[in-house]
């Protein structure tokens, strides 16, 4: 998994660019194997993609980012996010 998160950089012109690890996570929204997470960095609203191969799975980096609504960007980094065993068909 790539982090942090990567973004399309859409600040205007005179604006300083935005560093990522210095924004709150406000909401996240799930496209496929995508997550994309939005952002508000010194009141400016962002949304960054987070894209891999798992592992881990998709499902199970989505709970704990919506687990960590309202944390800062930098912490999310540490968290540990567990994996799901997946059941074996007899």
């Amino acid at each position: 998994m790539v982090w942090p998160p990567q973004w399309e950089e859409s600040s205007g012109p005179g604006q300083p660019s935005a560093v990522a690890e210095e924004g709150v996570l406000k909401g996240l929204q799930r496209l496929g194997n995508r997550l994309l997470l939005q952002i508000t960095i010194n009141g400016h609203r962002r949304t960054a993609s987070m894209e891999w191969d798992p592992p881990p799975a998709v499902g199970d980096v989505e709970v704990v980012l919506l687990a960590s609504i309202g944390a800062e960007i930098r912490r999310l980094g540490d968290l540990e996010v567990p994996t799901r065993k997946r059941k074996t068909r007899r």
